[in-house]
């Protein structure tokens, strides 16, 4: 927020006022309970579960009746990524001894890595499993229902690794890049190379390319080890930002249309778990209600406790998949109309959150996410994500840019 001072006095008076039907304390008073009293909640984890009961406490003092959804989810998918990466180095490693193996092994890691990056985790099947829950409230509109919004929040708090460190985070995307680049390079190779072995090709040339393979295997094998590392060393942040903060929004939100109910949304409020678990959660919550959520506009609500917020116009490491373009279109005329709420539109190819879950299965989805000028956001899954990450000012911002979107909605912005 530094330096947007201007732009914040005019948002936010410098007298303490509260929304109507707020509880003593505000957005503060919940951030500092979930990332300070409660702590790191990992999936499944009872600090997770505190969570849920702390939200659902909330909820129901607002006037809401909240549903409760349990489900199996392991606690990291740090050993379901670790796994392809095993695969491809093992592969390039065994080519001299059995070429047969040695491919076979290459192709299903370079295949399972692609799975991982679209959101599917096969190996995750095979992780010992917690019971993690989401939470849900729906709110009727005072008239005849014409859309479906699902506001989404998770509960739980991500996973630190030693690559996630301030100081090595700007070289954790081209990282990321590197990796993909060696993955396709070695089936490439590889498939050449077993072709050669299947035609007799030279000795020496085959020998050329396993050891330029064996180089190429270089990356993926760090980052298996990387992985390794952080399933077993790894620890859950307090997850001030990331996101304790979305959690008081939407508690706000709830607090807000229970007392000025739409005209003609259906609000759905949903606290879902598991998010570091390849957004389990979200993806639960979609395939349970499939039917009644059919057609509906999900509004994901993530990080919002630094800087001014903005919507992901995209978001994958991959293939990048484009958020809801009516929900893109209303969103630049709340930009336009209300300049001091956010930032306008980034791309997300950082990570893969619960808005990339959902628009990778078809639904209509957009993150909102508040950022600031640095390009990551500050304290990103460390440790020092707590309470005195958050700015309850930005938290108010991003805010009243959810009010907005929504009552967009109401009014038939979507048309």
């Amino acid at each position: 927020m530094e330096g947007k001072e201007p732009v914040l006095f005019h948002t936010i008076s410098a007298k303490k006022e509260r929304l109507p039907g707020s509880a003593k304390g505000g957005l503060s008073r919940m951030v500092r309970h979930l990332a300070r009293d409660i702590g790191p909640r990992p999936p499944g984890s009872k600090g997770e579960s505190a969570a849920a009961r702390f939200v659902q406490r909330e909820m129901e003092e607002a006037g809401l009746s909240v549903q409760g959804m349990e489900f199996r989810t392991p606690e990291t998918c740090a050993w379901s990524k670790m796994a392809p990466h095993l695969m491809t180095a093992s592969g390039a490693a065994l080519f001299p001894v059995t070429s047969h193996l040695s491919y076979l092994l290459v192709c299903m890691g370079f295949l399972f890595f692609l799975c991982e990056e679209f959101g599917r985790s096969p190996f995750s099947l095979l992780l010992p499993r917690r019971t993690s829950r989401n939470l849900t409230a729906r709110i009727e509109p005072l008239r005849e229902p014409r859309y479906k919004v699902v506001l989404i929040a998770h509960l739980d708090s991500p996973r630190s690794a030693f690559y996630y460190r301030p100081a090595l985070l700007g070289l954790y995307r081209a990282s990321l890049a590197m990796v993909f680049t060696c993955q396709a390079a070695v089936f490439t190779l590889f498939t050449v190379a077993y072709g050669g072995f299947l035609l007799n090709m030279d000795r020496n040339i085959l020998d050329f390319f396993w050891y330029l393979g064996l180089v190429l295997a270089v990356p993926p094998l760090l980052a298996a080890l990387s992985l390794f590392l952080k399933g077993v060393a790894g620890r859950a942040t307090p997850g001030g930002n990331d996101n304790a903060s979305g959690l008081a929004v939407l508690i706000e939100a709830a607090r807000v249309y229970s007392r000025r109910k739409p005209h003609h949304v259906e609000l759905w409020l949903a606290a879902t778990g598991s998010s570091d678990a390849g957004g389990l959660g979200a993806r639960r919550l979609a395939r349970r209600h499939r039917r009644e959520l059919k057609g509906a506009y999900f509004i994901v609500v993530e990080g919002v406790g630094r800087g001014l917020p903005a919507c992901f116009k995209r978001e994958g490491r991959l293939l990048r998949f484009r958020a809801d373009r009516r929900l893109i279109r209303l969103i630049k005329r709340v930009c336009e109309t209300h300049v001091h709420y956010g930032s306008g539109f980034r791309n997300n190819g950082l990570y893969l959150g619960e808005g990339f879950q959902l628009l990778s299965r078809g639904r209509r989805a957009v993150t909102v996410r508040s950022c600031e000028e640095a390009r990551y956001p500050r304290n990103w899954r460390w440790g020092k994500d707590d309470f005195d990450n958050v700015d309850p000012r930005s938290m108010r911002v991003a805010l009243d840019f959810v009010i907005a979107i929504v009552d967009g909605i109401d009014r038939g912005g979507l048309e």
